[in-house]
């Protein structure tokens, strides 16, 4: 991709990556990391030659993350754990946690499909019904409730309000 004329900047831009890692990927054989995460090759595998060429930045196997985060955060603020999602959805909690904080800007089109299916399927239901632990389900929901505020999206209309002062 960088004998195409694309920059670190670019493809992390496209991908959806943090271009910290990508820089970190593109060091020399010897300075490169050992192991890259599932879903970090797919984001960056993903981007076809032909966008490469073309430098489109819309790119059909990458959509916006933006409702799989609100998906993923309202499954949480019903009580359903991460780890759960990540086995149902087969990918790591890391992931599905980058996701649901917005750090991931982009993510495949078949990850999209999985998440916005398993949350119409759990939408339905309890976790209980699944066999998750009360506990666990509390544990998810207070988080899920405490981060609110820092992951629901800020637009113009929605910039945060001073706290009052008591």
């Amino acid at each position: 991709m960088q004998e195409t004329g694309l920059s670190a900047a670019d493809i992390a831009e496209i991908s959806g990556v943090a271009v910290t890692l990508v820089r970190r990927l593109l060091r020399p054989p010897g300075e490169r990391p050992t192991g890259i995460h599932r879903a970090t090759a797919d984001a960056i595998l993903g981007i076809p030659l032909t966008s490469v060429f073309r430098r489109d930045r819309h790119l059909p196997e990458l959509v916006d993350a933006d409702k799989a985060a609100s998906s993923l955060q309202n499954l949480a603020e019903r009580g359903w754990p991460t780890s759960f999602l990540a086995a149902e959805l087969d990918t790591s909690a890391h992931t599905l946690a980058a996701i649901r904080s917005r750090e991931r800007r982009r993510l495949t089109l078949d990850l999209d499909r999985k998440i916005q299916r398993l949350a119409a399927l759990l939408f339905t239901s309890q976790p209980a019904d699944h066999g998750i632990a009360a506990h666990r389900s509390r544990r998810a929901r207070t988080a899920a409730l405490q981060r609110a505020p820092l992951v629901r999206p800020r637009g113009p209309d929605m910039a945060r309000q001073p706290e009052p002062v008591s």
